[in-house]
């Protein structure tokens, strides 16, 4: 029985192990997009671009307010600074037709998706780098950014992604 019991650990550990070497290189990438403020935009896993702060400020940037409620405080309001979502998929000419919605990750693997009526309606689904005119940092400085998706539409906060590094349209 014992011998069975150490088997099975032993098992288990090279299967972590594994598992962690394998997504090292993941992590180190999203890492780096991080760092660099890049932000990668993707049509059904498949990389189509990966811009910086600098082109993304030039897709329509604009202030908005957004409520952010966390754990059972009271919303407040915010305003920030960001692009629409969906001008990031225009500048490359991806279809938002017959899809479905885009999924946004972050930096630590957290992912959102958002429905493709939310992402087309106008004044709902940013991409922001701002808050109160103020860089939102990033996790090491502990800031949400330097990006993060925001539907400011939510009254709950709920679907937001922070450390944003990508957008995958489905």
């Amino acid at each position: 029985m014992n011998k069975k019991i150490a088997f099975i650990i032993i098992v288990l550990v090279v299967i972590v192990g594994v598992t962690a070497y394998l997504n090292l290189k993941t992590v180190e990438t999203k890492k780096e997009l991080q760092e660099n403020a890049e932000f990668v935009i993707k049509e059904n896993g498949k990389e189509i671009a990966k811009l910086n702060m600098k082109e993304i400020r030039t897709l329509g940037e604009t202030e908005f307010s957004a409520n952010l409620k966390t754990n059972g405080k009271q919303p407040i309001p915010y305003t920030y600074t960001g692009v629409p979502l969906k001008n990031l998929f225009k500048k490359y000419n991806v279809s938002l037709e017959n899809r479905s919605a885009v999924i946004v990750t972050a930096i630590d693997g957290y992912t959102v998706a958002v429905d493709i009526a939310k992402v087309l309606e106008d004044d709902n689904v940013y991409l922001a780098y701002m808050r109160e005119g103020q860089a939102l940092g990033n996790r090491e400085n502990g800031g949400k950014g330097p990006y993060q998706m925001i539907i400011s539409k939510d009254k709950f906060s709920q679907y937001w992604c922070k450390f944003a590094v990508e957008a995958d349209i489905q």
